[in-house]
This record gives structure tokens, sequence and C-alpha cells, in this order.
């Protein structure tokens, strides 16, 4: 271009040609237009049924309700997408995503078959145990993507849902880092498509007293001895209105609890004899006492136990763990019972005043106990709160502790021993146990094994059999000496106290907090039937 004013030509840029802004046109970024419903943070997850037919012709596989009434609202999607893949069968799941524009995930479990029911070979309600799985199943999937809430569908049984879906969800993460990378924050849990809020309730509660249950059992022995405990059982029950009574090795000694004392002696931790009351029902009403085995570390004394099995001795106290748990349990739920936990907690420790092999103790009831073997120790605690608990007049008596490793070989963790002087309380034990999937399995409690720890020399009766086989019977023969005319049932639970997580699809490698939620279900069958 030329310049006439100057003679001399120059260049324009390309800028100087745009058109210059006009007054009445806005200024800033231009506008977008966003909908809300697609710009949400979508980390809500859900969980849907399916069964599996196998022995119908055509198409075997049918939604739930539930998950028929979803798949509508998603335009046929999610059946679209599950007939793409393998049809889950029990056990199995399958996750999907972006469904739809409120769930950002969905997980669709395996019922098996809809004609499930009580099957009385297996001693289990299966159309529930069904339900846990697939609840637990589909919840722990979701877990992995670490959403804010999970809504369970209640698969036709809300509580059995609850259960599933509380105990897969759980993990003990109390010592680690607030910044750790493997720290899982617990999601909410809500019901979906149901009305039946009572029975999620019930069923989270029971599975939370469980998780109680197994948050005591896996902390370690260095943080939780006698006196951390028995401040643990005064903060979470006495805000309930449960009277907690902290007993010291003194007391004890007085009222001749003389097996109590040589255990709880033989550590530098001082032994506690805690007593909780729950008061749901008159004054009048005959209590049912709880005993709980409470060793929190359990070394064998002088018979010391092999390394594979110390590293659990910390989850001894189990029994103990499991009292508490369902006390509090009871005590939330208002149910109409008196209740009478005793709590006999120690260490048993190796040195100069442990137990020795051959000792001799005698006990309230007036029998001398020859100690066979030291590291049987958790049957002298019960047998002095068997006879202790005979003060006050109750209904039954039901003792729960690890009390022999046999157990493992002959019932695995499928259920825990049982031993009961009385058929009726059985059957009703029984039944929960059926009802909740945590079964039971009756063993002897014959003369025969009353015959071994009575041959004894030395004292009236032997805390074991000369012969290791069978001990855990003997155990129950032993404690049996101490029952007098009182109806009594015993549990057990070395078998089921720690899992390698292979039983229950629901239940985590660790320790698993069992038989809290059958006790709590035993109450209640108990209640219903006016047996309470």
């Amino acid at each position: 271009m030329f310049d006439y004013r100057h003679g001399t030509r120059c260049v324009r840029f390309i800028s100087q040609f745009k058109i210059a802004r006009a007054d009445c046109v806005a200024r800033g970024p231009p506008r977008r237009v966003n909908d809300p419903k697609l710009c949400v943070v979508r980390d809500k997850g859900l969980v849907l049924g399916v069964y599996y037919n196998q022995h119908v012709k055509g198409e075997g596989a049918i939604l739930t309700a539930s998950a028929q009434k979803y798949d509508q609202k998603c335009g046929g999607k999610l059946w679209k997408q599950l007939k793409l893949t393998p049809i889950p069968r029990l056990g199995e799941y399958r996750v999907f995503y972006d469904l739809d524009s409120y769930y950002g995930y969905v997980a669709v479990a395996g019922l098996g078959t809809e004609c499930l029911r009580y099957n009385t070979v297996e001693q289990l309600d299966e159309s529930k145990e069904a339900i846990r799985i697939a609840a637990g199943l589909g919840t722990e999937a979701l877990h992995k993507f670490r959403p804010s809430v999970i809504h369970v569908e209640s698969f036709g049984d809300a509580e059995a849902a609850a259960e599933g879906a509380t105990l897969s969800t759980w993990k003990f993460q109390e010592y680690k880092s607030a910044k750790s990378d493997q720290l899982v924050f617990k999601p909410k849990l809500e019901l979906y498509d149901d009305c039946d809020f009572d029975g999620w309730k019930i069923g989270a509660l029971k599975a939370e007293s469980q998780n109680l249950a197994r948050y005591l059992q896996e902390m370690p022995a260095n943080l939780l001895n006698p006196t951390s405990f028995a401040k643990i059982a005064v903060e979470l029950l006495c805000e309930l209105d449960i009277n907690v009574e902290v007993k010291t090795q003194g007391w004890a000694a007085s009222h001749e609890m003389r097996g109590f004392v040589a255990i709880g002696k033989s550590s530098v931790q001082p032994p506690l004899y805690v007593e909780i009351s729950y008061f749901g029902a008159d004054e009048c009403t005959r209590p049912l006492v709880l005993i709980g085995k409470g060793v929190t570390f359990d070394s064998g004394s002088l018979d010391l136990k092999p390394l594979k099995e110390l590293q659990y001795m910390k989850g001894d106290m189990a029994g103990a763990a499991c009292v508490l748990a369902i006390v509090r349990a009871a005590a939330i739920l208002k149910l109409p019972v008196n209740i009478r936990g005793i709590l006999p907690l120690c260490e048993l420790m190796p040195s100069g005043r442990s137990p020795k092999f051959g000792d001799v103790v005698s006990s309230a009831f007036g029998k001398s106990i020859h100690i066979r073997l030291p590291s049987r120790e958790g049957r002298l605690l019960i047998a002095d709160s068997l006879v202790y608990a005979r003060n006050y007049w109750p209904k039954f008596i039901l003792d729960i502790g690890t009390m022999s490793k046999e157990l493992i070989d002959t019932l695995g963790g499928a259920a825990c021993g049982c031993y009961t002087n009385c058929e009726e309380l059985f059957c009703y034990a029984a039944a929960a146990g059926g009802h909740t999937g945590d079964r039971i399995w009756r063993m002897p409690l014959w003369q025969f094994y009353e015959q071994r720890i009575k041959d004894c020399h030395t004292a009236d009766v032997a805390n074991t059999g000369h012969d290791q086989l069978g001990d855990s019977p003997n155990c129950a023969a032993f404690l049996k000496q101490f029952v007098c005319d009182s109806k009594w049932i015993h549990f057990d639970t070395y078998n089921v106290a720690y899992t390698k997580g292979l039983d229950f699809p629901y239940l985590h490698r660790g320790m698993t907090g069992r038989p809290t939620r059958t006790v709590i279900e035993l109450m209640y069958q108990l209640l219903v039937d006016s047996k309470l």
C-alpha cells in the first residue's frame, strides 16, 4: 500500500482489519449452555440382583423386581449389557457403568435359583444366605470405587441384605495414616426400592455388632490389655444406661476365684473382672447370664504355643468381645430382657508367677482343680464365672470362648462347637444359626469325657484329659462340673474366630466376631416364644 502523505509504501496487518467491538456487546468469555444433570458428580453405586435357573428351558436368567424397574428407567440398557456377558451365578457379579444420569456404576450380583428355601440337611436358610452373599459381593465390588453412597436392594429380605452389605465393607484401619493410599472410607449404605426399613436397621445393627467384636479382636495386644478393654466397655456401654462394674484381683480372690487369680498374676498387666448389666425387663425377671473368655493375649504360659498360633492369640478374647457387642445390641434394640454379662479379663504370659504343670487350685464350688496343662487356661476362667453366675438365679447361662484348636480339623470354619445340657435351648440356638447363616453344631457332652477329666490322683478334676485327642469335649465336660442345675450352653469358637477369607464371601481375611449375630437372634427367638 502506498502512503501519499509521506510518499512511502507501508504494510497493514490483518489485525487492523478486525471490526471494532460495539458497545452493545457484553464483554467477557463466551457463554456456554450446561446441563445440570450431566455436570453432577456421579459417585453413587447401586447393587441389584439376578436369578439364574439352570433347569429352565430357554432363558433361565430373571432380573429381580427392583432390577426390572431400574432396567425400564434406563431404557433397557442394563439387560442388554448383561446379556453380552455370562449371567452371574451365585457368588458372581458384574459391574456396569454410565447406565443412567444418577448412578455412576451398577453391580448385578447372582442369587442362584429362585427355589432356594430352608434346607433341613444343611440346617441353613439358603435363601437368606444367598441374599447375604449377593449383597456382600455387590457392595464390595462397588466399594473399590470409593463411592459416597451405595444403594442396595433388599432381594426380598432387607435384614439379610443389610447383614451382607455391612459385613463386607468393614475393614480394620484403626492404625493406618490418614494420608495412606490404602485407607478406604466406608460408604453410606441405604436401602433401595423397598419400605422394610425396620428389617434393614435390625440387620445393619446385627452386622455392626459383629464388626465391633471383629474390631476388638483385631486390636494389638499391647494396646488392648485388660485395663484398656475395661475402659472401652465403660465408654461404649455407659452411654446406653448399661451398668459396668470393674472389679480387681483382690475382689476375685475374696470370692475364691483362684483359677482366675492364678492365670491373671502371670502378667504385669493386672487382671480385671468386668460385669455388665442390662435391665430391659422388670427387676423381678430372672436374667440370662453371658460369659465371655477375655484372655487379651494367650502365650500358653510355660506351655508356650507354637509361632503359627501365637500370631492369632491377640484374638483369644473373642468371647468377651462377642458378649460386649451382644449386650450393646440388646440395649440399642431395647429388648425386654435382663442380661448379666461376665468378662474375666487377663493376660497369660510366661514368668516366675505363671501357673506350672501340676499346680492345684481350688474353686468356690468346693472342687480342687489339677492344672495338667497351663495352656488350657480359658476353662479355669469360665469355671469360676459359672459358679459366680449362680448368684443371679439365671434362666440360662451361655458362655463363649476359644477353647480347643482341634475343632479346626473337625468342623473347619463351617460352624462352632456347641455343648449343652438343655435340649430345648439347643433347638432354639440351632434355629438361630440357620437363620443368620452362622451355624452351630452340637457336640457330645457324655460321661465318657467326664471320666477323662476325673482321672486325676492329685485333685477332684483336671483341666484336661491325659490324651490330647478330644480336647474340646474334655473342656465341656470340665465346665459341666461347675454348672450344677442351671440350664447351660457352651460355644467353643476357636475354629471360627479367624478366617482366611474363604469360608464366607462377605467375611474377609481376619478375625470374624462370630457367633455374635447368632446369639442376638437366639434372644429374639426366645422372646417371641415367651421363653425369656
